[in-house]
């Protein structure tokens, strides 16, 4: 047996599977640039369901009229010493488009023409104290400096399209978006996005992340009164079907043998997750067949490696963080005020970190209640309990 990756490998054509009516339809979306018909994209699923390993795949596959600049916020934010701001995620966006085009082959081709640009940008003596909208569209105040930062990455994007006679489109994904959190006054940063595309025929966004759904940070992007209101075109990256989950064994994992109960089993574990499924294959016997005792007894035992994801990133969290899932864990759904009454905290710091953690996708709120949001983790947690007497530290 061979194991699975768990994160982004390099070999994308060894390790990537299925996906064609995804890729067939953001490459769709896509193609629009060819048009001058721009399509703004919101990309959402679980944590775990290959959106990163997806947008990977497509920028293999992209034509070379149209640049693709990838950004992964978090990322960014590890390596940042200090607070993520605006600037530094313009100033990274800059370096990842400048390297696009030198990858491209751009800069040789025009090497004249896009210095001349830049010259040009860079000369230009922007400030934006004295305007407060761009076509009805609010901007921030701003200090001299970030004014010329902020409309030189802007306006660069559409700017390179125009001057090379080879290109149709720009494509910028923001990997992780929900973590742009981080920033100070995050809705500037969303309204200054809009204020440049909307009159951008060339140059599409996509906001990608693992959240919950009902996350506030997708309201201030793409709600009603959001940056965006409404535009975005909002795709979900579903699990793989019961269908999609046996012909990517049969494909990939052969080997692996189960009953139909075992496989029914398997697949209530996983729910189609590829994360989930490639961390349980990794611990599975191309000698047994795999009952559903079996599955289970190998999924509980073997639960650290098969919810890796889980146990790093509850490591991450604080003990109010905590405090809030262990109480939803213990009482299934609660109230925001059921909830806050359990945690015992001020009203400030309670909303504070039910706010991250929805932004981390670990709970979401339906029909006016809280809960967990992924059931591997609620399960994993319970064994915890049951077996130690307590959560994990």
């Amino acid at each position: 047996m061979n194991s699975k990756p768990l994160f982004l490998h390099n070999n994308l054509d060894e390790y990537f599977y299925n996906r064609k009516e995804d890729i067939k339809k953001l490459k769709y979306q896509i193609d629009s640039l060819n048009y001058s018909l721009p399509q703004q994209i919101l990309l959402t699923g679980y944590r775990g369901v290959g959106k990163t390993y997806l947008l990977k795949k497509i920028m293999t596959e992209i034509e070379p009229n149209i640049i693709c600049t990838y950004i992964d916020i978090a990322k960014l934010y590890a390596r940042t010493k200090e607070e993520l701001t605006i600037e530094t995620v313009l100033i990274e966006l800059l370096k990842e488009m400048n390297q696009n085009i030198q990858a491209n082959n751009y800069k040789n081709k025009y090497k004249a023409k896009i210095t001349e640009l830049i010259n040009n940008l860079k000369l230009k003596k922007y400030d934006f104290h004295d305007i407060t909208t761009i076509l009805d569209m609010p901007i921030p105040k701003t200090e001299t400096n970030y004014g010329k930062l902020s409309q030189f990455v802007m306006e660069f994007p559409q700017k390179i399209v125009d001057e090379l006679d080879e290109l149709n489109g720009f494509v910028i994904i923001i990997d992780e978006f929900q973590m742009l959190r981080k920033i100070n006054h995050l809705d500037k940063f969303f309204w200054l996005i809009r204020s440049y595309n909307q009159t951008q025929h060339n140059v599409s966004y996509i906001f990608t992340g693992s959240i919950s759904r009902s996350s506030d940070i997708i309201n201030e992007l793409n709600g009603e009164s959001g940056a965006f209101g409404g535009r975005l075109q909002q795709i979900t990256i579903n699990p793989f079907s019961k269908e999609e989950t046996k012909a990517y064994f049969k494909d990939k994992m052969s080997e692996i043998k189960f009953t139909e109960e075992g496989f029914e089993r398997f697949y209530k574990c996983t729910r189609g997750i590829p994360l989930y499924i490639n961390s349980f294959y990794n611990v599975m016997d191309s000698n047994q067949i795999y009952t559903p005792e079996i599955v289970k007894k190998t999924f509980f035992t073997n639960m650290e490696q098969i919810l890796i994801m889980w146990i790093k990133i509850w490591s991450s969290l604080n003990n109010n963080e905590k405090n809030i899932v262990e109480q939803l864990v213990e009482e299934d759904s609660l109230t925001w005020s059921e909830l806050l009454k359990k945690t015992n905290i001020s009203r400030g710091t309670f909303n504070k970190y039910l706010t991250s953690l929805k932004d981390k996708g670990i709970i979401s709120y339906r029909n006016k209640k809280y809960s967990i949001e992924d059931e591997m983790l609620k399960t994993w947690l319970n064994y915890e309990k049951e077996v130690y007497g307590i959560y994990p530290l």
